[in-house]
């Protein structure tokens, strides 16, 4: 279990890194155009780097890369916070995201190996829950330890990666040839629609989607706020109470296995979603934004744990997840650009919600479809 911590404490490094950063640029001045170019330029080495190691990782390679993985994130998570010059940001931010790839897709090949036969459930959502808590808690650290200056937040990066290497170090790997979640289809109970294939792309839908809706915010609100002159407290709160639902619903799927392979839990969590982004876009308030993205957690949370739950439970699981982890890049790209574009367009901030909003509509449009013309024969 204590694997489990590796996930949130690497996501913590990120998130925490990331908001430094973009907090960072809004007290420069740097606009919303020079933060989405960052923003956009991570994500995509991200998403070469998992379309890449998805084709490369086994069980038996994934416990070096997870190492090697670890310990170049925090050098490159140490260097983000060094510069202050856009160039050598850029390069360093996107090196950054390429061994973030390396570190999730290398970690998630190593849970599957570690799991047995019929626990890919728990192990989803233990997963999902380690990494969004770690979301979660770097958003509102470094919130707390921006105040506190360069060398603690620095300090507080290297001490994280040295308890993730130790943790890994001490966890003792399955032997290759014993049988793991790796090589078994989890089906549910008696009442539990079978698995179908078919919901894999379903799953990569519903990735890229929550990505391409909660990577603008984690992107834009940091320097609006900043502008609004929000303490960074108080900025980082919104995301910390919408990464902490999603890690708690995410781990409260654990009992929700037989509602998957079906249609009408994910259109109504997400159709619900939608509504909620658009609730925020019309009254745009400090206040709303927070209840509004704490609530939203919900649908992040089902659709994080769906996603990776599909992708781990058919066919070829390390390519899956190498897919659905370049379309955590893909989505992230895609609303980056959208909501920038649109917040130019529009000559409005607030504008990001209403992107939002619309992303998540025409997805869950396309999920009922696959759903309904290639799923299961009974998926109501």
């Amino acid at each position: 279990m204590l694997m489990y911590l590796c996930p949130a404490l690497m996501d913590w490094l990120l998130f925490f890194a990331s908001f430094a950063v973009f907090y960072s640029a809004g007290v420069r001045g740097l606009n919303m155009h020079e933060c989405a170019i960052l923003g956009i330029m991570v994500q995509v080495a991200y998403m070469v780097s998992s379309l890449v190691i998805g084709r490369l990782l086994n069980r038996h390679n994934a416990k070096t890369i997870l190492l090697a993985s670890t310990a170049m994130c925090g050098i490159f998570g140490i260097w983000s916070l060094c510069t202050a010059l856009f160039g050598l940001l850029l390069t360093v931010m996107m090196l950054l995201g390429v061994f973030a790839a390396f570190f999730f897709n290398s970690f998630q090949t190593f849970m599957r190996g570690e799991a047995g036969p019929g626990e890919l459930n728990d192990s989803v959502a233990y997963y999902t829950l380690s990494w969004s808590l770690g979301a979660a808690f770097g958003n509102i650290t470094a919130g707390y330890l921006y105040k506190w200056g360069q060398f603690v937040m620095i300090t507080t990066i290297a001490a994280v990666v040295v308890l993730i290497i130790t943790l890994l170090f001490r966890h003792k790997t399955k032997d290759s040839g014993i049988a793991s979640a790796d090589e078994h289809i989890e089906e549910g109970s008696a009442n539990a629609r079978r698995v179908s294939p078919s919901y894999v792309l379903i799953g990569w839908f519903m990735i890229f989607t929550v990505t391409f809706v909660q990577r603008p915010l984690c992107t834009f609100l940091p320097p609006m706020f900043a502008h609004e002159k929000i303490g960074s407290l108080m900025a980082s709160m919104p995301l910390f109470a919408h990464m902490a639902v999603q890690a708690l619903f995410g781990l409260a799927m654990i009992r929700f296995r037989d509602i998957l392979y079906r249609r009408t839990p994910f259109w109504i969590i997400q159709g619900v979603g939608a509504l909620a982004f658009c609730a925020i876009w019309i009254w745009p308030s400090y206040t709303v934004c927070f209840v509004v993205l704490m609530l939203l957690g919900v649908y992040a949370g089902f659709a994080y744990f769906c996603a990776v739950y599909y992708a781990s439970n058919s066919g070829r699981r390390s390519f899956n997840i190498g897919i659905n982890e370049a379309l955590v890049g893909l989505g992230s790209v895609a609303g980056m650009f959208f909501g920038e574009w649109w917040m130019r367009f529009s000559g409005s901030e607030s504008g990001i919600y209403l992107v939002c909003s619309i992303g998540l509509i025409v997805s869950m449009f396309l999920q009922v479809l696959i759903a309904t013309f290639t799923g299961n024969s009974s998926t109501k």
